[in-house]
């Protein structure tokens, strides 16, 4: 078999070989497990895995992914992470590279070329072995050191056997990313962004569309607009998709990409709402139709509906759902019937119903009654946080405050919960993290919220995040509290229960909270005069402080949102002046001067 054509083959293999679709493990297959260990065993064991043993036991290995059912390799995948197969790839990664040796040489090293394969391979099915690439970290810096090489760079990838290297690479890098998004950061480091970017320029749409959809995953929201706003991309990897999904298996033969990647990449590209617009412009919507029918497989239709509640929160596109024929109508059956078919299915349909037709009155009824007529915090927080947000609930408790979130009050409809939840909540709580925004269903908390114009507390959880995209513009002047150190409950947890407190409209019952509070009112008389002002006087503070001419630029502002900045300097200096760069347009001189005057307040 060629080299092309093993590549090739692999993606459409998990479709074409029956063993691949079933999960039932036989007698066989345990024994076979059992001599794959031995091999793996003795490539651990071989000081030199790229000499001939070497490649005997890695053929063995590559080999052993077409064997037996999912399962199966998933344990052989297990196997690879407990024999620590990632270091050993290493090894054979600096032995080939090594400078020593001839240029180019790996090339032509059959262990090399079989490292590459089991690397791709098994992380498309192992999530133990994409997580392990990211707590080890030296074989995905290996690679992204791979497109630094001036013998990889595009002008330079002449041969289809050069070519497959590059693609191998790219492959196995988007696959960890989709079974552990966390190794975007290893990608991100050293310029690895414009790294992957050189491949948009390949003379192989392969190439270019995987390189693409790793970018999907990594990029933040300015690079987002940067690269795929005008480049074509988004159209072509739409037309990627509609290729796949009439192709036998529902993957593209030519690019070996398969529905559900397709989907998954158009997303985490969704995210970007610059791109939910070219997205929809390059006719996704009968697409999904398409794919929501009875020829597509249950987790097609799962991505295809998240998809569409990613692009349901653009407002323009809102009206383009209600009118694409028949879409509405298969989104309310998958909803009648979501229960059967899975929490991520069911959130995916009250979420676009939600966003689209606005129906918050039916999806509340088994809830009204969500913390009875005791006000209460409802903690809005992605999953990766929520022991912050547990010991946060239990000092909450503890100062007398009832407090709801999603570990104790999930039940029924998840929408549903979430929209009482927030409908009676006295303050919510949102937890900032950069999968927070990337959360449809935070980012339905956090809009709902606003909505209804309750008082919202906003938390950094995720050290060096600067909120952007639509968590950047909710959260605005807002003042946000700081919990990424360790000690945040010894040194914020006063300051931050004191701001909750003053935005519940009732007092807690607990000594503790009432002490708090009126030791930092007891110190913030001067600050409680200055939040009274209204537009007029702060124009006349302006005028007295040497800036008049900032009054037009501050004419919307009163006591309460010049104190917000005041505080925002104070806490968070490089958060303010970010905002007040971009949102009030200073240059550098009224910045300096704006600035001053502040702090003399």
């Amino acid at each position: 078999m060629s080299t092309k054509n093993k590549f090739y083959g692999f993606k459409n293999q998990q479709y074409e070989t029956e063993e691949l679709k079933s999960d039932e493990t036989t007698s066989s297959d345990e024994s076979y497990v059992k001599w794959m260990e031995e091999r793996i065993v003795a490539l651990a064991n071989n000081s030199t895995p790229w000499n001939r043993d070497g490649e005997l036991q890695l053929q063995d290995i590559n080999m052993g992914f077409f064997k037996g059912n999912k399962k199966y390799i998933r344990k052989i995948g297990n196997l690879l992470v407990k024999h620590k197969f990632l270091d050993i790839s290493v090894t054979i990664w600096d032995h080939c590279h090594n400078t020593d040796v001839k240029k180019e040489q790996y090339l032509n090293a059959p262990a090399y070329e079989l490292m590459k394969d089991i690397l791709w391979k098994y992380s498309d099915l192992c999530t133990n072995f994409c997580e392990a690439a990211f707590q080890q970290e030296k074989a995905v810096e290996r690679c992204m050191r791979e497109f630094s090489m001036q013998e990889n760079a595009v002008e330079n990838l002449k041969s289809d056997h050069h070519k497959y290297f590059v693609k191998a690479t790219l492959i196995f890098l988007h696959n960890i990313l989709c079974l552990c998004n966390d190794n975007r950061t290893l990608i991100r480091r050293n310029h690895g962004i414009q790294r992957i970017l050189q491949y948009h320029e390949s003379d192989s749409p392969m190439i270019k569309a995987q390189a693409m959809l790793v970018l999907a995953y990594c990029v933040d929201e300015k690079e987002n607009e940067q690269i795929f706003a005008e480049s074509g991309v988004i159209s072509f990897i739409v037309e990627l998709l509609k290729t796949a999904m009439y192709s036998p298996g529902h993957s593209t033969d030519t690019y070996s990409f398969t529905v559900v990647e397709l989907l998954v990449g158009l997303s985490k590209l969704a995210l970007n709402d610059n791109n939910k617009v070219s997205i929809v412009k390059a006719g996704i919507l009968p697409l999904l139709l398409v794919t929501l029918g009875e020829d597509f497989s249950a987790k097609e239709h799962v991505v295809a509906m998240n998809c569409l509640w990613t692009l349901s929160f653009h407002e323009n596109i809102k009206s383009q759902i209600k009118e694409e024929p028949g879409l509405l109508k298969v989104v309310h059956q998958f909803a009648e019937k979501a229960d059967a078919l899975g929490k991520k299915m069911k959130r995916s349909c009250d979420g676009i119903v939600f966003n689209v037709e606005g129906s918050y009155t039916n999806l509340n009824d088994e809830t009204k009654e969500t913390n009875g007529n005791e006000p209460y915090i409802m903690l809005s927080y992605q999953w990766n946080v929520q022991p912050t947000i547990l010991e946060l609930r239990t000092k909450l408790k503890e100062s007398g405050y009832n407090v709801w979130m999603d570990v104790d009050n999930m039940e029924g409809s998840i929408l549903s919960a979430m929209a009482a939840a927030i409908e009676n909540a006295s303050v919510v709580v949102i937890a900032m993290t950069e999968k927070y925004k990337n959360s449809n269903a935070c980012r339905t908390e956090s809009e709902y919220s606003y909505k209804l114009r309750k008082p919202i507390i906003p938390l950094m959880l995720e050290p060096k995040y600067k909120p952007d995209g639509w968590l950047g513009a909710f959260l605005g002047m807002k003042l946000y509290f700081d919990i990424t150190d360790k000690d945040w409950k010894e040194t914020k947890f006063d300051n931050l229960l004191h701001h909750i407190t003053l935005k519940m409209e009732v007092e807690p019952t607990s000594k503790t909270t009432t002490e708090v509070v009126s030791a930092e009112q007891g110190s913030n008389k001067s600050t409680n005069l200055l939040r009274n002002w209204t537009k007029d006087e702060v124009a006349s503070w302006a005028k007295e402080s040497g800036i008049e001419n900032l009054v037009p630029i501050l004419s919307s502002f009163d006591g309460q949102a010049l104190e917000g900045l005041s505080k925002m300097l104070k806490r968070s200096p490089d958060v303010y002046y970010t905002r007040i760069q971009t949102e009030l347009s200073l240059n550098f001189i009224q910045m300096l001067q704006f600035t001053s005057a502040l702090k003399s307040l």
